[in-house]
């Protein structure tokens, strides 16, 4: 009898401490969302096959899961204004994530590095933003030298993007954002 205690015990321990084990950690802002469905969702899936979703309580939600892949985190679409969606990365470890206007997550080298490149195209929109505006206000005055310096300004802030995103993707090397910043590289 103790020998089989002692066995499973084991076998439960085993199965337990599973390394390859994504857990994501969740919270929302808004007391309303209590009651809710939150969805993970596999990006690079056509149908329902491997959504998954919870119902958010006291302000938090947990997904688990052993396969690693890109998904998003939405929540139900008749609750989710003013509610960004989040690209996440289901790779080993604790992601912990917040859904808000401006939604954040990290805990994980993937998702720290996707965090970043998010951050990254938050300032790039900001900076094309404003010389777009430049460039139609200089245009609409007839002055085309300062449009054409606002066009090559956004010229340079996109090249900028995409070097960065290069490197990024080149210092990883491989893996689930490798495969997905790759994509986004213009080629030469």
């Amino acid at each position: 009898m103790k020998k089989l205690l002692v066995i499973l015990f084991s076998l439960v321990t085993f199965v337990g401490c599973n390394k390859n084990q994504c857990l994501i950690s969740g919270k929302v802002n808004d007391e309303n969302l209590n009651g809710k469905l939150i969805f993970l969702v596999p990006v690079f899936n056509s149908d329902s096959l491997g959504v998954d979703s919870v119902v958010i309580k006291n302000n938090k939600f947990q997904f688990e899961c052993n396969k690693e892949y890109l998904a998003d985190i939405r929540i139900d679409y008749h609750y989710r204004f003013n509610k960004e969606n989040l690209l996440v990365i289901t790779e080993p470890g604790e992601v912990k994530v917040v859904i808000d206007s401006v939604s954040c997550g990290n805990g994980t080298p993937q998702n720290d590095s996707l965090q970043f490149w998010k951050e990254l195209i938050m300032k790039k929109n900001i900076d094309l933003e404003n010389y777009q505006r430049d460039f139609l206000f200089y245009k609409d005055r007839g002055d085309t030298l300062m449009a054409e310096i606002s066009r090559r300004n956004m010229e340079i802030i996109n090249a900028q993007f995409y070097k960065r995103t290069k490197a990024l993707a080149e210092n990883m090397k491989s893996g689930t954002l490798y495969d997905f910043l790759i994509q986004r590289i213009p080629k030469d």
